[in-house]
């Protein structure tokens, strides 16, 4: 993943990749030494090279007694000074480097890796690079996150959240037609047995990869629907006739007619859709779903006070409940 990280967004002048020892050494405890010898060559100029040298080469030399010598040869091999690098190596002094990445380790409460930051942004182990550029361009244009569960006023929730003893978060495409299944099938049992009462909140995740497509322009209107307070109401009416919009010729002007039809300012719909905002909106969702690793989508997310359980389709979701809420 690193190349192709590397290629697309290092080499493009669109990230700036910084690397950190954290060498876990009650699990690898050679990882120490392969640290310090990163540093040693790094500071003769050939970090990178001695990085890539001891990941390709890690089965060699983890289980080694004494994995200098190999990292030695490696060095040789690399066209380091080979006297200058095994001067540090043996010295220890690159210790106090490694160290102090630990230390900083410490202070950010990373205790595991691969851990990345992007900008402040924590990702605790590995995402495919697809996931991992996603977030990345995310965050560059200054988008924040979508919590799991929002605090606030927000429209995303159905529900009161200050009487509600459950939850369930659903993370969902509008022109996909398993999230239609449930929303069609499933959500109004829930809204009527649960939510409207009070003791559930519903909280909606849209899922879209592409502004223009027909998932993001849904999930765009959406939006600027809730902008105006009507988000429950578009959402609904987007499954209701998701067959319809999806098969239209002119799907903004489907759009702009649900939007009149929930009595919408039109002006201020259409101002909003051709806006940067709704997208960034969608788009925090999206990579919160990418964040945590969503097999698909829908995905349902319910919480018993027990502990966060999944169901990954509406027949899954709907023996959740039953066996946790007696529905």
């Amino acid at each position: 993943m690193i190349p192709g990280l590397i290629e697309q967004y290092v080499n493009t002048g669109k990230a700036r990749y910084v690397y950190r020892e954290l060498p876990l050494t009650s699990i690898h405890p050679a990882a120490q030494k392969a640290s310090e010898a990163a540093i040693c060559a790094g500071e003769l100029g050939s970090y990178w090279e001695m990085n890539e040298q001891l990941f390709a080469t890690s089965g060699e030399w983890s289980a080694a007694d004494d994995p200098t010598e190999y990292f030695k040869e490696y060095a040789v091999g690399l066209g380091v000074d080979a006297e200058a690098f095994a001067k540090c190596l043996d010295s220890g002094e690159a210790a106090d480097l490694v160290r102090a990445d630990h230390m900083a380790a410490q202070e950010l409460g990373v205790s595991a890796t691969p851990y990345f930051f992007i900008n402040d942004l924590a990702i605790r182990g590995g995402l495919p690079l697809d996931a991992l550029g996603q977030v990345i361009d995310f965050v560059a244009v200054g988008g924040e996150i979508a919590e799991v569960i929002p605090f606030g006023d927000d429209y995303h929730v159905f529900g009161d959240g200050e009487a509600a003893m459950s939850v369930v978060v659903v993370f969902l495409d509008y022109a996909d037609p398993d999230s239609a299944q449930h929303a069609t099938e499933m959500f109004p049992r829930l809204a009527e047995g649960h939510i409207d009462i009070g003791d559930m909140i519903y909280v909606v995740h849209p899922w879209a990869d592409d502004r223009d497509s027909a998932s993001g322009q849904a999930a765009i209107a959406a939006e600027c629907a809730g902008e105006q307070g009507k988000y429950r109401e578009m959402h609904d009416l987007l499954f209701a006739k998701q067959e319809e919009w999806l098969n239209a010729d002119d799907l903004g002007a489907v759009l702009a007619d649900y939007a009149a039809s929930l009595d919408l300012d039109g002006d201020t719909f259409e101002t909003c859709v051709e806006s940067e905002a709704p997208w960034l909106s969608v788009q925090a969702h999206t990579v919160l779903a990418a964040l945590n690793g969503l097999p698909s989508i829908p995905f349902f997310v319910f919480n018993n006070g027990q502990g966060w359980l999944t169901a990954q389709s509406a027949d899954e979701f709907k023996a959740l409940l039953e066996s946790n809420l007696s529905f």
